[in-house]
């Protein structure tokens, strides 16, 4: 019997979920992972970008992320500056520089919904953290929306207000044989595409066996802008992470502008 071998290939795989679980379930599995996951950095990552219609480039990068609101991808080709998104605890900002826009775009998380209309990026730093596996997930919130058994492919959904102040609709797929989260998708009230986060090649870290996707696509439609971001090495939980990787950055294109005020961050 297939069962008595340690090996074999007609065998079924040993799924880490069950074709009709629950979201609560399915959300307490996800969160077994995310729980212990405080932060990640990878010094040796490689991003294709592609932005406002240009021909898409390789890039060097950076990428950390920690709790609650910590986010770092910094790019370079050739040694110059590319690209820059960020999040602290007061505010996040982005800067590309094959942009028309010569600033480090800056915004405060309590200014955000006064500003929304004005980004040219939709960048949402509680939820692209999130979708790297940093913040756990809301339990008793989630419902099934789709659900494809054959395929090991399990959809849940939920709405809340967005840090902007308007509603937001979160869609999760979910590999259940794997037990991992493919994707992750936000739409806006009107059900357009606001961003979508494609999870793949996850890995389980030797040490901890937390796991970490090691590629990972982002694209934000209405910027034209899309990411397709490959880890190498990850070191989970790292300590320390210097302070200096969550400051806005000072030295960029013509320096940073607070939106909300429009006046250069001091």
């Amino acid at each position: 019997m297939c069962e008595q071998v340690r090996w074999c290939p007609y065998c079924p795989p040993q799924c880490q979920l069950s074709d009709d679980a629950t979201p609560k379930q399915v959300i307490a599995h996800l969160n077994e992972n995310s729980d212990r996951v405080y932060s990640w950095r990878s010094t040796s990552a490689s991003i294709r970008a592609r932005a406002e219609g240009g021909l898409p480039v390789t890039l060097s990068a950076n990428i950390a992320v920690a709790r609650p609101r910590q986010f770092r991808l910094r790019a370079t080709l050739l040694g110059a500056n590319e690209v820059d998104l960020g999040s602290n605890a007061e505010r996040f900002w982005f800067w590309i520089r094959r942009s028309e826009q010569p600033y480090v775009v800056t915004v405060g998380h309590d200014d955000l919904s006064q500003v929304r209309k004005q980004l040219s990026l939709p960048f949402e730093p509680d939820w692209l953290i999130e979708a790297l596996g940093v913040s756990p997930l809301a339990e008793g919130e989630w419902s099934v929306v789709d659900s494809r058994p054959a395929q090991h492919r399990l959809t849940l959904a939920t709405e809340r207000r967005s840090p902007r102040g308007n509603m937001v609709r979160r869609r999760l797929v979910v590999d259940t044989c794997q037990g991992v989260v493919v994707e992750q998708s936000l739409f806006d009230e009107s059900a357009r595409l606001i961003a979508v986060a494609k999870l793949s090649d996850h890995r389980a870290d030797p040490e901890t066996g937390i796991v970490v996707p090691r590629r990972i696509e982002l694209d934000w439609p209405k910027a034209e802008l899309s990411l397709v971001v490959r880890l190498k090495e990850v070191e989970i939980n790292p300590s320390p992470i210097p302070a200096s990787t969550w400051e806005v950055p000072r030295g960029l294109g013509s320096g940073p502008i607070d939106l909300a005020t429009r006046r250069l961050l001091r």
